[in-house]
């Protein structure tokens, strides 16, 4: 409760220093109403419920447009990519082959990403909603869905302008950069395989911004179950919820999220960030291996990306030979991330390190850490050609000879910016082994995109 105190305390903070500063502003007010004119105003008994004069569009990559006034907008649109994926395991190392299968060749065709989306506002411009149904890696995986179509986003909220807005439903969490940019406006083909994400949840995420566009605040409470998924009758009387407050500064003005830069910008674009995310008191079991529940033998039912980061917390357990103090317990999880973007006449480039922590203090094996770094630039060449470099690296815990290394090489065709292209990247995986040869992966992937 002291979490929530401070989390809703801090924003109403946010809101009355805005709303301040709008006052001491007189040529803002003579332009714009003050934040709470504009609630009065937007749920008072003004709202628009019906409209005879409704107009069609489309632009690409918005979908097509159904407007009628201040009564609604509905934006229908959808998304599909293509690829070709090919991986050489472990081709360097001669021998047997392994128990494990990890050596051999593999090509593959598949559809990566299929979705509809369904946007706009209903009532007044102000209250605005987005439901997306997907449908991932050929129909078996959809932000925790399962197999078959799922819900990707399914919420609706309200904005004052461009300096106060409250969303609920099912979102991402405001984290990490990568997961944060749409899949659909990456350079590379996808984000890094060992990116350390926790996806969606369902939860209330609020954001201020200053009048000027250049500092934002974020904060988000989720129910910390992942998307596409309910609490369990095992779990009635818990709540591990996620706390998560997010900061950016961009002091050249707003800038969105999403790589290249296609339209080669006079003016530098420019975002540093900052994000601390808490999911504390999981009641778990430790098995010395694995974090499971109560039993022992059931596990975790967290959707999406929450069960993984659990596991590789439980790995960096392992890896430090905890594996003697088993049972019942609370696990914390903590995560801290820092982040930099620019765009500048087509040159791009982010940052991005991310730690992940686990703290188990009843049975006594304490605190361990792991992270991930990421660095990567592309170069827009010229009439849509753009080329790129990744690099990442992947600690799973403080012992030696366990880091991940990612090397990606991209080149991409930009028809109609990221609505309709076509990427591909060659990288190299190298897995380091405490014994034996190192685990190395080389892939070729090549994916198509079509975003109307």
């Amino acid at each position: 409760m002291k979490k929530l105190s401070l989390f809703i305390f801090f924003f109403a903070s946010m809101l009355l220093s805005l709303n301040a500063i709008s006052k001491e502003d007189s040529v803002s007010n003579l332009v714009e109403k003050s934040i709470g004119q504009k609630l009065v105003n937007t749920f008072g008994a003004n709202l628009t419920t019906e409209s005879t004069d409704i107009k069609m569009k489309y632009k690409a990559g918005k979908g097509l447009e159904f407007k009628g006034g201040d009564a609604f907008k509905l934006k229908i649109g959808g998304r599909m990519q293509f690829r070709f994926d090919s991986a050489d395991k472990n081709q360097e190392k001669r021998g047997s082959t392994s128990t494990d299968g990890s050596e051999g060749v593999s090509h593959d065709f598949q559809t990566r990403r299929f979705q509809l989306t369904f946007s706009g506002y209903a009532y007044s411009p102000n209250i605005f909603y987005k439901y997306v149904i997907c449908s991932d890696k050929n129909g078996t995986d959809c932000a925790g869905a399962g197999a078959g179509l799922g819900i990707e986003d399914a919420y609706f909220g309200y904005k004052a302008g461009e300096v106060f807005k409250v969303t609920v439903g099912q979102m991402k969490i405001p984290h990490t950069l990568e997961e944060q940019t749409s899949s659909s406006s990456l350079t590379f083909v996808d984000r890094s395989s060992k990116h350390l994400t926790f996806e969606r949840d369902h939860g209330i995420k609020l954001e201020a911004s200053m009048p000027n566009k250049k500092f934002k605040v974020i904060g988000f409470l989720g129910a910390g179950l992942g998307g596409n998924n309910a609490r369990g009758s095992s779990q009635a009387d818990v709540w591990d919820k996620i706390y998560v407050t997010r900061v950016e500064l961009t002091p050249f003005g707003k800038m969105k999220y999403g790589q290249a830069d296609l339209k080669k910008s006079d003016k530098m674009k420019f975002r540093l960030g900052a994000s601390q995310l808490w999911w504390n008191g999981l009641n778990v079991n430790y098995t010395g291996s694995a974090f499971k529940e109560e039993d022992g033998t059931t596990a975790l039912d967290h959707s999406g990306k929450l069960d993984d980061r659990i596991k590789d917390i439980a790995t960096a357990y392992s890896k430090n030979g905890k594996t003697q103090l088993t049972g019942v317990t609370y696990l914390d999880v903590t995560s801290t991330t820092y982040d930099a973007g620019f765009k500048y006449k087509g040159l791009s480039g982010e940052f991005e390190h991310t730690t992940l922590t686990g703290d188990e203090s009843i049975l006594g094996n304490g605190k361990e850490s792991l992270d991930w770094t990421r660095i990567q630039g592309n170069y827009h060449i010229t009439n849509g050609w753009v080329a790129g470099y990744r690099y990442g690296v992947r600690d799973n815990s403080d012992q030696t000879k366990d880091k991940i290394f990612e090397h990606t090489y991209q080149v991409s065709k930009y028809f109609v910016g990221h609505n309709l292209k076509i990427n591909a990247d060659y990288g190299h995986i190298n897995e380091e082994q405490t014994t034996g040869d190192d685990k190395q992966t080389r892939t070729f992937r090549i994916q198509a995109q079509l975003k109307f």
